[in-house]
């Protein structure tokens, strides 16, 4: 059998894979609630490379055409992420919020679980009829309500996380992440959709892509 990956180094490639060029990717972000009402909101997202291993990533939530709210995660290799809201640089709390009023914190997209101390490759199994191996990451201190524990396969061929289950201190997760479309084309996959579900309140988030 092959021998399983080591997990801080799978968790620094995840983390560490740098955009080849700039990109504006215009999606909806869909909350269905649980009498299936659903708030629909336009999302601009902006990648920017701003140095050779620096990049920025820009959330803009849109409402009637006018920007209601702004994020921007800034990565650098080997460095912690920076986030600005709304033009000013957050604080640490404030990564906990919500984009659009969906189930995705900001702290999601910026994938702040990959950057914890401790991570461990469980095993390797087949979810969506992809190979993946099973990343568990986990928080040395979390606070009280943050994450503790988060499960996440990872397609073996891309590197691209295509399922997560995300813990506190109970023993169910308290939210479910998925990709729910993958395309290929011109040789590479591609996300179409991706979906966040709260076990709580059993509000589902989904993030459509509008690809060219």
């Amino acid at each position: 059998a092959e021998p399983l990956p080591d997990g801080r180094h799978l968790a620094r490639t995840i983390r560490e894979q740098v955009p080849e060029k700039n990109i504006e990717i215009h999606a909806t972000m869909e909350v269905i609630e649980r009498e299936r009402k659903r708030l629909k909101t336009g999302i601009v997202i902006r990648v920017e490379k701003t140095g050779q291993a620096q990049w920025c990533i820009t959330y803009e939530a849109k409402r009637d055409g006018t920007t209601a709210e702004q994020w921007r995660v800034c990565h650098e290799l080997g460095q912690a992420n920076r986030y600005e809201h709304n033009g000013r640089p957050a604080k640490p709390a404030e990564t906990d919020s919500a984009l659009a009023g969906s189930s995705f914190y900001i702290a999601d997209f910026g994938m702040e679980f990959l950057h914890w101390p401790t991570q461990t490759v469980l095993k390797t199994q087949r979810r969506k009829s992809r190979l993946c191996h099973v990343l568990e990451s986990r928080n040395p201190k979390p606070a009280k309500g943050e994450y503790h524990r988060v499960v996440s396969w990872v397609d073996k061929e891309t590197g691209g996380i295509l399922l997560a289950d995300i813990y506190t201190t109970e023993a169910k997760p308290v939210k479910q992440f998925s990709v729910k479309g993958l395309t290929k084309k011109d040789g590479r996959w591609q996300v179409d959709e991706m979906e966040m579900r709260d076990t709580k309140t059993r509000f589902r988030s989904r993030l459509q892509f509008h690809l060219k």
